[in-house]
């Protein structure tokens, strides 16, 4: 399997000659314009917290419904649901930005047995369970790296980045002793909001009380491990080649190039980049049916999938309360479904041409600053900056991308338990020596 380094200098070398005359060039190039930025970084929010309240009162009132559960033993309870914990794959009611990347997490086995025990563990409430899911997270890190802490690590050894401006928004004291037990302690940690847009706004204010006067900071997700310099800078080349004073340099990623990359590290198998549309086996991340007439990806007038990309650049002045309401309003309404009629009145017609193949970039930007007053410029990102942690597959797939190993050797479920009973006979002989 190639590493990254040497997949990168072959795709760049492919990227400039072939397709890409603006995105993926050497990271020496740095524009002056974006230096010692300020970055907040998006590592979680309340929504969590509310997941995990909700799948606790769905797990009382599964026992209460059925009472064949009632006097079920542990194992009974776990063979029932296995399947049904083996078939769901997105992650749903963790924080991905604290979940460890870990080789033995490469093997199928390995990562469904990580999903019951997280599964259980938020499901049941079972005290049981709970203390099973803290001692297997304290287990992967002794060899695993969270991914936060990736993130972090990068930013702090990126010149494009000012070390004492990073601000991580999220649950406080779980942030506070993933970094600090790694030996990260000049970054600022906030307390996350409401929502993801509060959050932002949380990280601006607490910029603004550093003293941060440049005119845009950098936001960046927190579950984007595989994150480098060399994609800090791509991008803000790329924003940089864009030009204007936008609200926002919104990084999206290419379909297109996302297929190169998983095939290039040997990741087809996990989930191979098909048609842009969910499918068996299909990679389950989809993009934006764009023309790029103004050539960011590559030649003018081709067709690219564009895919969120988890980097932006907000402009310092623009973010208030009424920004933030405004462009994140857009994001929740297409969840929403009481909102329909809107969205056919004010979005069917783009819509409905970008799946036709007939909307161009500069028309998609000029269409959404007409609708909510916000202008975007598109940049691009790095296929590794558009990998986030979505999903289980995610986290297998990025652990395969760090540590280059089929994984298939090691069986977490035992190694796990005798991780455990060794803690146990330590925890003994430490408290005959304290007697």
């Amino acid at each position: 399997m190639l590493s990254y380094e040497q997949w990168r200098s072959s795709f760049i070398i492919y990227a400039k000659t072939i397709t890409h005359p603006v995105g993926y060039r050497s990271s020496t190039i740095e524009s002056a314009r974006f230096q010692k930025l300020g970055v907040v970084v998006l590592a979680g929010n309340t929504k969590v917290r509310r997941m995990m309240g909700r799948r606790k009162r769905k797990g009382l009132f599964l026992r209460v419904r059925n009472p064949s559960y009632w006097l079920a033993t542990r194992e009974e309870l776990e063979s029932g649901f296995s399947s049904k914990i083996n078939q769901d794959d997105y992650i749903v009611g963790e924080n991905k930005s604290l979940l460890f990347l870990h080789p033995d997490l490469i093997s199928q086995k390995n990562l469904n047995f990580f999903k019951r025990v997280l599964y259980f563990a938020g499901k049941t409430g079972d005290r049981f369970y709970r203390r099973n899911k803290k001692d297997l997270l304290e287990y992967l890190s002794k060899e695993g790296r969270s991914a936060i802490y990736m993130v972090v690590k990068t930013l702090l050894g990126s010149e494009s980045v000012d070390p004492d401006r990073i601000i991580i928004v999220g649950p406080q004291v779980q942030l506070e002793r993933e970094l600090r037990g790694n030996g990260i302690c000049n970054v600022t940690m906030v307390e996350q909001g409401s929502s993801l847009g509060e959050n932002i706004q949380r990280g601006k204010k607490e910029l603004d009380r550093k003293g941060y006067s440049g005119a845009y900071f950098l936001v960046v997700g927190g579950d984007v491990p595989m994150i480098s310099n060399a994609s800090i800078s791509d991008f803000l080349e790329s924003a940089a080649e864009r030009g204007g004073e936008p609200d926002i340099f919104f990084g999206m990623g290419s379909r297109q190039e996302m297929g190169v990359f998983i095939s290039e590290h040997g990741l087809d198998h996990m989930g191979k980049v098909g048609p842009n549309r969910p499918a068996k086996g299909n990679f389950n991340k989809f993009g934006i049916p764009l023309v790029d007439d103004l050539g960011i990806f590559g030649q003018r007038m081709t067709r690219v999938n564009m895919m969120m990309g988890n980097l932006f650049l907000y402009r310092s002045r623009s973010v208030d309360s009424g920004f933030i309401n405004r462009f994140y309003s857009v994001r929740k309404m297409f969840a929403n479904p009481f909102t329909l009629p809107y969205l056919a009145m004010h979005w069917a017609r783009p819509l409905f041409r970008a799946s036709r193949w007939r909307l161009t970039l500069s028309e998609a930007e000029r269409t959404f600053k007409e609708r909510t007053g916000i202008e975007l410029r598109l940049c691009t990102v790095h296929p590794e900056i558009a990998l986030d942690m979505d999903s289980y597959t995610d986290l297998r797939r990025l652990s395969t991308l760090k540590y280059h190993r089929d994984g298939e050797t090691m069986d977490l479920e035992l190694s796990f338990k005798e991780y455990l009973r060794k803690n146990k006979r330590k925890r003994k002989e430490q408290r005959k020596k304290d007697r």
